[in-house]
């Protein structure tokens, strides 16, 4: 477990499922090794993209007689695939169903990757101040040791996820300084430390295709094609040229193709509508809100996800219709049939 362990927060996904496969073989069914195995192999799974088959492999467990930390990555990979699905219900019952194992659980080097899961859900619920102590616990541990590269890595890459998604550009370079120091001496780290300075210059508005698509392609190479996909995703979403935009679409697009059967999509990553003119799913969900009257802050907070990302999923609605005004894109909605859900 610990191999494997050491082989995720390095990205080497493939040497973490073949020792875990070795391992599974030569265990009986239901000891508290095979269910160790068997949740590192489903976190395998569920960061490689394969969400199937890390759902398959959880919901076969019996979390009743485990011990707290194997808990914790329970809890961890519930709300990790209800994040990457976009199951706004799963990922509030999730969140719910880890409080009781985050009320007791004391951080240690073994936990930090449900941790960082936890943490990426508190934001997107609006409660990170139930997980603020630990994350604090966690930064403290790295510190004393030194900020090990190998086990500090992950959780900073999840640093600059929590502070693009609380919307905080300042906390982020933090993480971002600790990622380039242990790029110095771990190639994973370095492509974190790539993909991190791609997220800052999207945030700030800077949208250079070229940049972007090799920062997603390098978190593609280390093991995370998830969050690849993610942030071509969202630097296409705020692109205000239309060429950059379906480029970016494409990349991510093209990291998911692998795993993206029944696997759903996190709110920054989108898929191109089938027919010019159409909407994809989220952005659907966004126009019948939209014409039922709700603030960007008010979608935002039914659909777990920023204001400003609203701001930009209603700017390429726009464009895909060809609206020229809000009063003509909300004519337009209504004639497609948006916004008769509430009225009826």
């Amino acid at each position: 477990a610990i191999t494997a362990l050491a082989a995720l927060h390095c990205g080497e996904l493939a040497h973490a499922d073949a020792v875990l496969a070795r391992a599974r073989e030569a265990e009986q069914p239901g000891c508290v090794t095979a269910n160790r195995h068997q949740l590192l192999t489903a976190w395998t799974s569920m960061v490689r993209g394969d969400l199937a088959a890390a759902q398959s492999r959880l919901d076969v467990l019996d979390a009743a007689s485990m011990r707290q930390r194997d808990l914790l990555f329970v809890h961890g990979l519930r709300v990790g695939l209800a994040r990457r699905t976009g199951d706004n219900a799963a990922l509030l019952q999730a969140w719910a169903g880890a409080q009781g194992v985050l009320a007791e659980y004391s951080v240690d080097l073994l936990s930090l990757l449900p941790l960082g899961e936890l943490w990426l859900t508190s934001i997107r619920v609006g409660e990170p101040a139930r997980i603020t102590h630990l994350v604090e616990d966690a930064q403290s541990l790295l510190r004393t040791l030194g900020e090990p590269a190998m086990w500090g890595s992950a959780l900073h890459w999840y640093g600059v996820q929590a502070s693009i998604l609380a919307e905080c550009p300042a906390d982020l370079m933090p993480h971002a300084r600790a990622l380039g120091e242990a790029a110095k001496v771990s190639t994973y780290a370095s492509g974190l430390a790539t993909a991190g300075r791609a997220w800052l210059r999207v945030l700030q508005g800077d949208i250079d295709a070229a940049s972007v698509e090799d920062a997603a392609r390098t978190l593609d190479r280390i093991g995370l094609p998830w969050d690849g996909a993610r942030l071509a995703g969202e630097a296409a979403l705020r692109a205000s040229d239309t060429k950059v935009a379906t480029t970016l679409l494409q990349v991510a697009r093209a990291l998911r193709q692998p795993t993206s059967a029944g696997n759903g999509t996190d709110s920054a990553v989108v898929s191109s509508p089938s027919t010019p003119g159409s909407l994809t799913d989220r952005e659907a969900e966004v126009a019948e809100l939209l014409v039922q009257g709700l603030t960007y802050r008010e979608i935002g907070s039914r659909l777990y996800i920023s204001a400003k990302t609203i701001e930009h999923h209603v700017a390429r609605i726009r464009r895909r219709l060809g609206a020229g005004s809000r009063s003509e894109l909300l004519s337009m909605l209504r004639a497609m049939g948006h916004g008769y859900s509430a009225d009826s």
